[in-house]
């Protein structure tokens, strides 16, 4: 299993509205099934100030986002949240987001 952690800019006047789309409930079925069906076992967004801090979980990253580029609902998606942030993931590049760096990793009870 892979896991990585990338950020993306929320413009500060578009937090409110950034985060009520994301609340259970709101984010469309599309986008859900969308998301499980790209292989992502895992998918966390937490706010710091104005940004938005994703954690992800897949098998193979990389052609999570590949599929994700593919679908129909993501360039909705994208359009819809477009104005509350200052990013978005460049599915058409070879690294849809920019990912932080894992300067610790403890699972298992043991460092990796």
């Amino acid at each position: 299993m892979e896991s990585s952690c990338f950020y993306m800019k929320i413009k500060p006047e578009g937090i409110k509205g950034y985060v009520d789309i994301h609340k259970k409930g709101n984010v469309w079925n599309e986008v859900l099934k969308n998301i499980k069906n790209a292989g992502f076992e895992k998918m966390k967004i937490y706010m710091l100030d104005n940004n938005a801090i994703c954690y992800i979980e897949s098998e193979n990253i990389e052609k999570a986002f590949e599929y994700l580029g593919k679908q129909p609902g993501t360039p909705k998606w994208n359009e819809a949240t477009s104005a509350f942030m200052d990013t978005q993931p460049d599915y058409g590049s070879d690294e849809a987001v920019k990912t932080l760096e894992c300067v610790f990793d403890f699972e298992d009870g043991v460092q990796k």
